[in-house]
């Protein structure tokens, strides 16, 4: 690994103590802080953890413990042949250890000939003729056990330098990677329904010409969590990978995303300009994967990505909740559209049970509660997740129905906070109020009939669409205006926190008791913009009389 005059350390990609997917073996004078520093640093980028040392303690002729441990912990070892590699005893004994290991079992040594011929190192010519010399190290059976350990390195498969000297560490690192298998990342057993997903969009990654990927759908429906999965299963495919959240200052984002796609890290700053150059060059030559996380308009892409031409095999993955069908319109950049779909039922009962019960089924005695669950989250994950939780603690059939009624009256905050965030990303306050209106009295009345009724004062036609572009909104096939009850309920929650106590204070009034009570005994106030009331069904609920005295 290094000549035994020098003086090494111990270093890895983690702080573990053992357990790497890679031992480096080399001569330090030959390529330390050449070509194997440039290896370590490629592995370490690609997320292959790996041993090495560094300098920092003396070493002697014998190996030190903690490198023979390394060794037997790891799960390969690439062996960098350089022409001063047999002239060390240090690397000739981790080349002794490094063999013992392979043919114990599956493990993978993978000679790297650097600057040398094979022909060189299989007949011992030149620097690999060993020799018995006059030391406590180079006796004669020493010096057999490693000609022998240089002829078995010599006959293993391996990478011949040749050519650009970055392509060559590609090539190593691509062999590290699919030798040890590490293509595949298993998604974590909590996440349901996202195999097709992902299924869906590795495809993409490998196949499609298009630069960007829209990942988009309302709060809480695991654009963020199938993101993030995505990222990690792949980064290592990639020259440069970086993933932002947006709900971080864009300087924050800049500089982060500046780091990340090695423009150094103690880089100045001058202006925002040169930063945004030198990112587009990046991506313009580069394979570079980059999720942008939570984005709420096109102007924050080109804040971060510039304008130029993006590189056709980077990626960049975009989560929203936007429709962003206007984003996209311009010929340099080439766009896909992922809508991130609701769970179905059987999904639905799965992860909720999974975080109430443990197990993806229903306890015995709760199968009615955790349908009405099913229904009140209508297939959005970060909802069944929390509702999930929340009754986890308790197997009272008495007191779950309570926590449900609890839920059903009053959204959770937690939920309320990532579901608001649409609503007051809209820019003007019609839209605002129309979004109100349509929660409180117009959800799933035909289209038609609802702009007829509001485009005079809330200018509904183009009211309606935007809702649509921002997902708080849908159009059904038939023409109904279609609302995730969640969605509404966070309306409704909105308008009920106007006047906790007085329903005639509030700008809208829906429940047919509430609206009775104003109408009946004078209490509304100017503040009341909208009032429903259906007598018929008023008249068929139990125990009206008492409940108007």
């Amino acid at each position: 690994m290094a000549s035994s005059s020098s003086s090494t350390g111990m270093a890895s990609s983690s702080d573990e103590a053992c357990g790497y997917d890679v031992f480096l073996s080399f001569f330090g004078k030959d390529t330390r802080h050449s070509f194997t520093d440039h290896l370590y640093h490629k592995l370490k980028h690609s997320g292959i953890s790996t041993f090495r040392d560094n300098e920092g303690i003396n070493k002697g002729e014998q190996l030190q413990p903690e490198f023979k441990k390394a060794i037997e912990e790891s799960r390969a070892s690439i062996v960098v042949l350089s022409k001063n590699y047999a002239t060390s005893t240090w690397c000739l004994d981790e080349l002794l250890l490094i063999l013992e290991k392979r043919r114990k079992g599956d493990y993978l040594v993978l000679p790297v000939f650097y600057g040398v011929e094979v022909t060189d190192i299989r007949n011992l010519k030149g620097n690999f003729d060993i020799q018995v010399k006059p030391s406590s190290k180079w006796t004669d059976d020493n010096v057999n056990k490693w000609r022998t350990a240089l002829k078995q390195v010599a006959d293993l498969a391996g990478h011949v330098l040749s050519g650009p000297e970055t392509s060559f560490l590609r090539e190593i690192v691509d062999t590290v990677y699919n030798k040890l298998d590490l293509k595949e990342i298993s998604l974590p057993l909590n996440i349901i329904g996202m195999a097709r997903h992902v299924k869906e969009i590795n495809s993409w990654l490998g196949q499609s010409n298009l630069e960007f990927l829209v990942i988009y759908g309302m709060g809480g429906s695991g654009k963020s969590t199938l993101a993030k999965h995505i990222y990690e299963s792949n980064f290592r495919k990639f020259e440069y990978v970086s993933f932002l959240d947006l709900n971080n200052d864009l300087p924050i984002l800049r500089k982060q995303l500046v780091k990340d796609i090695s423009l150094g890290t103690k880089a100045k700053i001058p202006c925002v300009s040169r930063v945004t150059h030198k990112i587009e060059k990046v991506l313009k030559m580069n394979r570079a994967l980059i999720v942008l996380d939570d984005v709420t308009e096109c102007s924050q892409l080109d804040a971060l990505l510039g304008t130029g031409k993006i590189n056709s095999h980077s990626k960049i993955i975009v989560t929203t909740r936007e429709t962003t069908d206007k984003w996209f319109d311009k010929a340099r950049w080439r766009c896909q559209k992922y809508e991130m779909k609701l769970l179905n039922d059987e999904e639905a009962s799965q992860l909720f049970c999974l975080h109430a019960f443990g197990s993806k089924n229903p306890m015995v005695g709760f199968e009615q509660n955790v349908q009405r669950a099913i229904q009140y989250c209508e297939g959005n994950p970060m909802a069944l997740r929390s509702l999930g939780l929340s009754l986890s603690v308790n197997d009272s059939i008495e007191i779950w129905a309570s926590q449900m009624r609890l839920w059903e009256r009053e959204i959770d905050f937690r939920l309320q906070d990532i579901l608001i965030k649409s609503y007051k990303s809209l820019t003007c306050d019609t839209v605002r109020d129309l979004f109100l209106h349509i929660a409180c009295f117009f959800n799933g009345i035909d289209k038609d009939y609802v702009e007829k009724i509001l485009e005079p004062n809330y200018l509904a036609k183009s009211g309606i669409q935007m809702l649509v572009d921002r997902g708080l909104l849908s159009v059904s096939p038939n023409k109904k205006l279609m609302m995730h009850r969640l969605l509404q309920e966070m309306g409704k929650d909105i308008v009920r926190k106007e006047s906790i106590k007085l329903p005639g204070e509030r700008s809208r009034v829906w429940l047919n008791t509430e609206s009775f009570k104003i109408l009946s005994r004078e209490t509304g106030s100017q503040k009341v913009e909208g009032l429903a009331l259906d007598m018929h069904r008023l008249l068929l609920e139990e125990d009206f009389t008492f409940k108007v005295r």
